[in-house]
């Protein structure tokens, strides 16, 4: 018999992009509400999917531009274009939480 705990060397789910695709909200931000669109397409420069920000809000409230998105094991990461993550927000229950700019607290949360 094992003494490791069950599950301990499982690795998370990582989602995929149709399952994540789809209207979401920043909110934490000085400015209000950033609404974004994460597509599916592939946005290969970046290794990320496309995202639209209609707004222009994000990179103002993220600090970094952002070229797209990626699922990540446990959230949802913004890609700037040098392929480098600019943001990992990590799963909370029904919402993602992530440090941003000064150490804001963001929260994206999909749009019903």
């Amino acid at each position: 018999m094992s003494d490791q705990a069950p599950g301990k060397n499982a690795s998370l789910r990582l989602a995929e992009p149709p399952e994540l695709a789809g209207e979401w909200r920043i909110t934490g931000g000085t400015a209000g509400p950033c609404s974004v669109r994460l597509e599916v397409a592939r946005v290969e420069a970046a290794n990320a999917h496309a995202l639209t920000d209609a707004g222009g809000c994000l990179e103002g409230l993220v600090g970094r531009p952002v070229a797209g998105w990626r699922p990540a094991p446990d959230g949802i990461e913004l890609a700037g274009p040098d392929r480098l993550a600019v943001v990992l927000f990590a799963w909370t229950g029904d919402a993602a939480v992530a440090s941003g700019p000064g150490g804001r607290v963001l929260t994206l949360r999909r749009v019903e």
